[in-house]
């Protein structure tokens, strides 16, 4: 079920939490590198901001349009108008799911630098065949229940799932439904997580590109 609105969100502020079990994660390290762009091009601006403001010239200030500076980082990105300097950039979380770690980790030295770059605030792999217990996407959603829960609800967080729709999608989901259900009361509470659920998926913030 492919969707036209699997996109990044045009407000690079937006957290993101991105599930992608398998070949389900090949677009989100797209995702990933173009929010990485985007931080790159609002730190050149600012670095650009800084030497403009900071040069004197005897007895008066240059104005910023007095002096040609490139908003072109050391890529060659632009930096469009939604990027500009003092723009706040969004966490991304990354949920990856495989069987073995050495044979099956898609994309696993690109993972762990944009990790260690600090553009994946949280790296989550799950390996189902390396232990007694089978770990999923699923699993580390619910070991992240808090964080998840504060992302969607407190920070207004993006959620996309790109993979398998026969079962992975759908519990996925359900998994969803249980955390959010954290936050309401009574014994309907898991209705409520829901219809919350639904209504994210009606406005884009829960997007889902998976197949059969």
């Amino acid at each position: 079920k492919p969707t036209g609105d699997f996109h990044l969100p045009a407000d690079p502020s937006t957290p993101l939490i991105l599930i992608g079990p398998g070949t389900g994660v090949a677009p989100f390290m797209g995702f990933v590198s173009h929010r990485q762009g985007q931080i790159a091009a609002t730190q050149a601006a600012h670095a650009a901001k800084t030497s403009v403001e900071g040069t004197w010239r005897g007895g008066y200030d240059l104005e910023e349009d007095e002096v040609p500076v490139s908003k072109k980082d050391g890529k060659g990105l632009n930096l469009g108008v939604d990027f500009q300097d003092g723009q706040n950039v969004g966490e991304i979380d990354l949920y990856f799911g495989c069987r073995y770690r050495d044979h099956d980790w898609l994309f696993r030295d690109e993972m762990l630098q944009f990790e260690k770059d600090g553009i994946l605030a949280n790296l989550a792999p799950a390996f189902s065949r390396e232990g007694a217990e089978k770990t999923y996407v699923q699993t580390k959603l619910k070991e992240n229940g808090d964080r998840v829960r504060s992302m969607i609800l407190n920070q207004n967080a993006s959620v996309y799932v790109c993979g398998d729709g026969n079962a992975m999608a759908k519990d996925v989901q359900k998994v969803l439904v249980g955390i959010l259900s954290e936050s309401f009361e009574g014994n309907d509470k898991l209705a409520q997580a829901e219809s919350q659920l639904n209504e994210m998926k009606t406005s884009n913030k829960f997007v889902m590109d998976i197949w059969s």
